[in-house]
């Protein structure tokens, strides 16, 4: 067998081509993952702003409470605690490696209501780029003190009628999300006043724990796909 003869120069540029082709196919297979719950969902449930399979529909509210987020000071000092903030929402629908979120400098440990509980939904509340405003994503802290920013809005959920896979999901779809646009000039937001004229559409918890265990086993494929995509990132 004969192997062509390239100088190492040319060989680097090769391997660095043949990279970003491998990006390339796994960007596009994690995007099709998506596209693939978002197919499932509409499958199985419909649009839950048309709710075309005439589900029993609740106040968003009546299943949970709000809370917004905390301000800090530069000049506070004391304690340190991981915060999520817009920053980190990116394009996640669930974190639960919240050690990997930044510190914040806090005079004392904030009260119960603004630590992160496993299952929480989080809003960014407030943001000058009217798309983020709305964006979730759900957040299981364990047992790692965890606040989140003052331009975000907290969601626990407290109704055990609705799932937090299912909830997420009817939360990201466009037709919600068109629901909870801003209405700022410059800076958009989303409010509670907001939050609470969504009406959820409820199917039999049963559908809603098989759409969670789909969404799982995808998830699992995305995540190892995500992991090849790191591997082929440059240094």
């Amino acid at each position: 067998m004969l192997i062509p003869s390239r100088n190492i120069e040319e060989q680097g540029k090769i391997v660095r081509i043949l990279n970003k082709v491998q990006m390339l196919i796994e960007k596009e297979q994690i995007e099709g993952y998506d596209e693939l719950i978002k197919s499932r969902f509409v499958e199985m449930f419909g649009d839950p702003v048309e709710n075309p399979k005439g589900w029993v529909k609740k106040p968003f509210l009546s299943m949970g409470n709000c809370k917004n987020g905390m301000n800090f000071h530069h000049e506070d000092i004391g304690i340190e605690i991981h915060c999520l903030g817009v920053g980190d929402f990116k394009d996640l629908t669930v974190i639960d490696n919240v050690e990997e979120l930044p510190k914040v400098s806090l005079n004392k440990m904030p009260s119960e209501e603004y630590l992160l509980k496993d299952e929480d939904i989080v809003f960014v509340r407030s943001n000058g780029n009217k798309a983020l405003v709305g964006r979730s994503v759900a957040v299981y802290p364990s047992n790692v003190s965890t606040t989140f920013s003052g331009f975000c809005i907290r969601y626990r959920k407290t109704d055990d009628a609705i799932s937090v896979p299912y909830l997420l999901r009817v939360l990201k779809m466009d037709s919600m999300r068109q629901k909870m646009a801003g209405r700022g000039a410059n800076i958009q937001n989303l409010n509670q006043q907001i939050l609470e004229t969504l009406e959820i559409p409820v199917p039999p918890i049963e559908l809603q724990k098989q759409f969670a265990a789909f969404v799982h086993q995808v998830d699992k494929l995305k995540f190892e796909a995500v992991k090849i995509l790191d591997c082929h990132r440059p240094l």
